[in-house]
């Protein structure tokens, strides 16, 4: 397995010695976290650590390939679909780039350990942030914060995920003191860039996931009696929710509607949504092809683009991944990356809870605003995608952390 460890040889000289393949995890992560501001230079540079990466390995790609073949299904049903595509060079291209971000993802956790991509993810992120403040962008209608990203919700979205990686390594208890310290700055940066990235959206998925990374780090540290108290507390403080939810639904969609600023269409995505239903159902089982929809000259996607007025007629979905896959590539499709997807979650959810590992709760924790966050973007399953890579990985490290709990290791 690959680390970065420090010896001290009897001489009195420390020595670092750092693993090969961690530098190429930091730098595929380096390219994805930067290829909003970098563009093609960041996907060539992910496409260099992760290339490089799969060279060193080469005789473990194939059995890789086997072993995750239920992964690799996925981006090979995509590739496929250029056979019954309207579009067939476009899928082709784009399903070739998933296939190589997947099989990359899946080389790097096979490679690395979780500890390692969890601190590789905050120092990058670290960057990123600290990139954004320097040299971001700011809207000079509303003041929001662009960043590097170019986008206030692309911004808020990144500062969340580092608001979580922060905080798992401030609960860290393997994590050094002076990393913990970085660790707190870095949440306050985090923390400063979701505020003024003035993003709802952002802000309404953190505190849920907060809650259930402090859950799972926390909770072992507690005696039995107090678990049960606590785990009872929650189930009524869970029930109470749902039943006021039930209860006062329209109140509290009225609510919504009024601080976040949108219509009862919310903004357009309830019209969004209808036309998707309608396009599933004309092509239901394959659809139309892996990134076949949204192409220039398809008319289809240009009345769309005029009426949202997306003038750059580029950067538009469904604002929903499951309905916006199933019009590309059916519910064959969709039904592939459900199985990534929430298995993903449900692996790294029982590897932290039977591992108690700060690095395994930071994945079930990022997956699970990755499955929170579905419903309304589409944030997942493309090429080149720092998401689709955490989830690829977290399934791989789930996967070999259960493995290592049930050897006893």
């Amino acid at each position: 397995m690959s680390s970065i460890r420090a010896d001290r040889p009897g001489t009195g000289i420390d020595v670092i010695t750092v693993e090969p393949d961690v530098v190429l995890l930091v730098i595929a992560l380096f390219g994805l976290v930067f290829i909003p501001a970098l563009e093609t230079y960041g996907a060539l540079i992910f496409l260099t650590g992760g290339c490089a990466l799969l060279v060193r390995r080469i005789q473990i790609v194939l059995n890789l390939c086997i072993r995750y073949w239920y992964l690799m299904a996925l981006p090979i049903f995509c590739l496929l679909s250029a056979v019954w595509s309207q579009y067939p060079a476009i899928s082709f291209r784009f399903g070739v780039q998933l296939t190589a971000t997947v099989l990359i993802a899946i080389a790097m956790a096979s490679t690395t350990s979780a500890r390692a991509f969890s601190r590789a993810l905050f120092g990058v992120f670290s960057l990123a942030m600290l990139t954004s403040i320097l040299f971001g962008d700011v809207r000079s209608d509303t003041g929001a914060w662009l960043g590097i990203y170019g986008s206030k919700n692309a911004l808020a979205g990144e500062a969340a995920t580092y608001v979580i990686v922060c905080t798992s390594q401030i609960l860290d208890r393997t994590a050094s003191n002076g990393h913990r310290l970085m660790a707190v700055l870095g949440l306050m940066i985090g923390a400063m860039l979701l505020l003024l990235a003035q993003s709802t959206g952002a802000l309404i998925v953190v505190p849920p996931a907060l809650f259930l990374l402090f859950s799972l780090l926390l909770i072992y540290r507690l005696s039995v009696v107090q678990r049960l108290v606590a785990m009872t507390f929650a189930v009524l403080l869970a029930a109470m929710m749902a039943l006021l939810v039930t209860i006062y639904a329209d109140a509290l969609l009225d609510l919504l509607l009024e601080t976040t600023g949108k219509d009862v269409t919310l903004t357009g995505r309830t019209d969004l949504w209808r036309i998707a239903r309608e396009l599933i159902a004309e092509r239901p089982f394959f659809g139309i092809g892996y990134q076949a929809f949204w192409v220039k000259g398809y008319a289809p996607a240009e009345v769309l683009w005029y009426n949202f007025a997306i003038e750059s007629r580029s950067g538009f979905n469904f604002h929903n991944t499951y309905l916006s896959n199933a019009v590309e590539i059916g519910v064959l499709g969709v039904f592939l990356q459900v199985v990534v997807l929430y298995g993903a979650a449900l692996a790294t959810g029982l590897w932290a809870l039977r591992t108690r590992l700060a690095e395994a709760s930071l994945l079930f924790v990022l997956v699970a605003m990755i499955v929170m966050l579905s419903f309304v973007e589409v944030n997942v399953f493309f090429q080149f995608s720092l998401r689709t890579v955490i989830v690829i990985c977290a399934f791989v490290y789930a996967t070999r952390g259960l493995d290592a709990h049930r050897r006893g290791t």
